[in-house]
């Protein structure tokens, strides 16, 4: 009975198959991942603007309701005394909307950038975020730019006195330089009143 052996000479071939599947799938994982990440980052945004929009229409709703109010108060001819009618022209003076000022400092960043955090502290609104830090730019020119931007705006001058930045600092995450920064604003209210957050 005769042996034989059975030598593969395909087998160099075989492992550079293998090895170009095994670089095929990577990619194919690769774009999955990043497709799955764009889909949920829409997502998310569409998500927002929506919770946005819905805070909008019931500020909007319960300002029309104020006003059917008041316009039933006068035709009822109640009885108003004048305390009641300053108090309510100081409240109408002083209320700061806070859904559209939020919603135009959103609409006023730019695509480079993302708002992490807003805080209210002693007649002030600091809103904290990041942004992406480019070779040909120094490192804060993105914050002032933002900042002269929110400055120049009508509505926002309207309410916030003023416009300043805070602190920064540089980081670096997964190869890609960021700077995390805080800018403080200051809301235009008198010294004896306070408006009210609506």
């Amino acid at each position: 009975m005769n042996k034989f052996i059975s030598i593969n000479l395909n087998q160099s071939e075989s492992r550079e198959t293998i090895r170009e599947q095994w670089r095929e799938r990577s990619r194919w994982f690769t774009f999955g991942l990043i497709t799955v990440l764009l889909v949920f980052v829409n997502v998310e945004t569409w998500w927002i603007g929506r919770g946005y929009s819905k805070l909008i229409e019931r500020k909007e709703s319960e300002i029309k309701d104020v006003k059917n109010q008041i316009s039933a108060l006068r035709k009822e001819g109640k009885n108003l005394s004048k305390a009641d009618i300053m108090s309510l022209a100081e409240m109408e003076n002083n209320r700061i909307l806070w859904a559209r000022n939020m919603q135009l400092i959103g609409e006023m960043t730019p695509d480079d950038m993302a708002i992490t955090s807003m805080k209210y502290k002693k007649n002030k609104i600091i809103i904290s975020g990041v942004a992406v830090i480019y070779e040909d730019r120094k490192d804060f020119d993105i914050i002032h730019n933002y900042i002269n931007r929110l400055k120049s705006n009508k509505q926002l001058g309207e309410n916030f006195s003023k416009i300043k930045f805070n602190q920064g600092s540089l980081k670096t995450i997964r190869e890609q330089e960021i700077v995390e920064f805080e800018i403080e604003a200051a809301l235009r209210i008198s010294a004896n009143t306070k408006g009210d957050i609506l």
